[in-house]
């Protein structure tokens, strides 16, 4: 069934389901997740208990949705509220399942569904990266991009996510429009100081090479210049890093006006607004993407000594360096 031809201004929203398996045609909704243009949150009282996978994966029992859900029509209707008229748009991470699931819940319900066009950021990551270094999946995604998953696998979390990846997806994509196939030199900034202890550089460190990969499959021929892991020898931690910084900010700007494009990672830090100074006054573009997350206490070891940073940091990427580092 192809989507009905749709105005190209819509209402946005983010779905997602967990259900009680993985076939529309046996299984059913277990929990409701809607943001965007309206918010909704829901369990499914009357569904049928999951599968030990489906479990396994969301961890929604039959009593949790007894005590906390209302009946399978009622929350279908309340979702049918939110979402409102169509024509509207729905994104979801792996859209045809949801879609799956939505049609046959409505058809089970005698329910009508409003005109909607489907929006998937599963394909939209395939698209955008045909040899991306990890799988699709959601968990895979959003660890690429060093951002944190507590709770994934609820509706409400994925549903959060899922903005997110499609915010970074609309970010990167207009990167790889604009440049076209032969990039050039890509500089890559990014906070790297942040409190100024070990840990917090560390925690940077990784997180750009994560984001490193992700740009790598994004323009698979681009050079890119990551100031962040060609000089992961300069301490800057403590207080003697502060007397490091502004002479290696300096070789960052003679990097960046060597190079043919400026991608900022994150909220800009100061560091970061110099490096913007600098492309802007050489005319060279400079796009915006989304950035990782800071840890809440200390990086997780997994993090800091993840096994692919080693390669990465033997690859020499970009120019040869000089004593230098993106941002703060």
């Amino acid at each position: 069934m192809s989507n009905p031809p749709l105005p190209s201004s819509l209402r946005r929203f983010h779905l997602d389901f967990e259900t009680t398996g993985l076939s529309p045609a046996t299984a059913q909704v277990i929990e409701v997740a809607l943001r965007g243009a309206a918010r909704l949150d829901r369990l499914v009282s009357d569904a049928p208990p999951p599968s030990p996978e489906a479990f396994r994966v969301h961890g929604i029992s039959p009593w949790l949705c007894q005590w906390q859900g209302r009946p399978s029509r009622t929350v279908l209707a309340e979702l049918l509220t939110a979402l409102g008229p169509g024509p509207l748009e729905i994104v979801a991470h792996n859209a045809p399942f949801e879609r799956g699931f939505l049609e046959a819940w409505a058809q089970r319900e005698d329910l009508r569904l409003p005109d909607i066009l489907w929006t998937c950021t599963l394909e939209a990551s395939r698209a955008l990266m045909p040899k991306a270094p990890v799988n699709h999946q959601l968990g895979s995604l959003i660890s690429s991009l060093g951002w944190r998953a507590e709770g994934l696998h609820r509706a409400g979390v994925d549903a959060e996510l899922t903005i997110r990846l499609d915010e970074a997806q609309q970010a990167w994509r207009q990167v790889k429009t604009a440049l076209g196939p032969n990039p050039g030199v890509v500089y890559l900034a990014g906070p790297l100081r942040g409190d100024g202890t070990p840990g917090a550089i560390a925690h940077n460190q990784a997180s750009m090479g994560l984001l490193a990969r992700w740009a790598q499959a994004v323009l698979p021929t681009a050079t890119l210049v990551v100031p962040h892991l060609n000089f992961t020898f300069v301490d800057e931690s403590g207080e003697q890093g502060l007397a490091v910084r502004s002479r290696v900010l300096r070789s960052c700007e003679r990097l960046v006006a060597r190079s043919d494009a400026l991608v900022l990672c994150g909220q800009p830090t100061a560091g970061m607004e110099q490096e913007r100074q600098v492309a802007d006054f050489m005319k060279i573009p400079v796009f915006s993407v989304p950035g990782w997350d800071q840890p809440v206490a200390e990086p997780a070891e997994s993090v800091i000594e993840a096994p692919w940073l080693a390669p990465i940091k033997g690859m020499g990427v970009g120019r040869p360096p000089v004593a230098a580092h993106s941002g703060l």
